[in-house]
């Protein structure tokens, strides 16, 4: 589903009530990082069954209510309107510009996907073979339908349980979100050492960190500059141009920072990294080998 929200109002959704977070608590995002939320049930079986199977598993007969589409919907729609509302009222120096990519990393498809894959939701998920073909190089196509199936189970708490629904996706969302909102940062506390500290974390033999643009160059309507939008990608060890961050800037250059600051606070991260390491640890193997052979043969080591 696309990320362009429609305008909340229109639909009749109680207004959530948030407690504010201390921006400097580092133990808790670290907390937030380490340990998951426990994932809120589903409260009816029929609707829990719905939202894990995808329409291309349905017979032509059978109504779209079956399927996750509809709470898709829903999710969709409540997610964007609470991290409007979290974004504004934490970071309330941030222009619109800033908002819109602080909420941006908050409801983007790889980030539910991320939240997906965490909670297991692939395991559970009734999926055509085309798309579960997909599972082991997460391409395109299963990220966004991973994110969608974490949207209609948004979708389907709130269904399931009309009364207090929205308060639990509240509570739920807001800690599950915390490593995010920790990770925005203002202009004047970028990290000019993030693109360094992401190479380490997840560079190895036969990988790719790609900066590119994320938009046409901008102007900002409250200061008269011209803004840089610079995504970040990751290709190698079973992902294929894997959106990690994206950010905004002066220059390119600063964008590209915030870009792989983002990408340092990305949920999936562990996971990459958890695989270069077992990577590093062949390439090692095999380089041990080889200057075994070498040395058998008479041949100086390798520099």
């Amino acid at each position: 589903m696309a990320r362009k929200r429609e305008r909340e109002h229109d639909v009749h959704i109680p207004m959530p009530q948030h407690k504010k977070r201390a921006q400097g608590s580092k133990s808790s995002a670290k907390s937030s990082k380490q340990q998951l939320p426990q994932l809120p049930p589903i409260l009816d079986p029929s609707i829990a069954k719905s939202a894990f199977t995808h329409v291309g598993m349905l017979n032509t007969q059978a109504p779209s209510s079956e399927s996750y589409e509809r709470l898709e919907f829903l999710g969709d729609s409540y997610l964007g309107f609470l991290s409007a509302q979290i974004v504004h009222s934490r970071y309330p120096n941030f222009d619109p510009g800033k908002l819109s990519q602080a909420r941006q990393l908050l409801v983007c498809n790889s980030t539910f996907a991320g939240f997906s894959t965490r909670y297991k939701f692939n395991e559970r998920a009734l999926l055509p073979v085309e798309i579960r073909a997909q599972e082991d190089h997460r391409g395109k196509l299963w990220t966004k339908t991973m994110g969608d199936l974490f949207e209609a189970y948004v979708g389907a708490i709130i269904t399931s349980d009309p009364d207090h629904g929205y308060a639990i996706i509240d509570n739920w969302m807001t800690e599950l979100w915390e490593p995010l909102l920790s990770s925005q940062v203002e202009a004047d506390e970028i990290n000019r050492n993030a693109k360094q500290e992401l190479s380490v974390k997840i560079m190895t033999k036969g990988t790719k960190i790609t900066y590119s643009d994320d938009a046409p160059m901008q102007k900002s309507s409250l200061k008269g500059r011209d803004i840089f939008s610079v995504k970040v990608c990751y290709t190698g060890l079973g992902y294929q141009d894997f959106w990690l961050g994206a950010g905004n800037g002066s220059s390119k250059s600063e964008a590209g920072y915030v870009a792989a600051s983002k990408a340092l606070q990305h949920p999936e991260l562990p996971a990459i990294m958890e695989k270069k390491k077992e990577q590093d640890l062949i390439n090692a193997a095999k380089k041990k080998e080889l200057e075994e052979e070498h040395r058998e043969k008479g041949h100086p080591k390798e520099a």
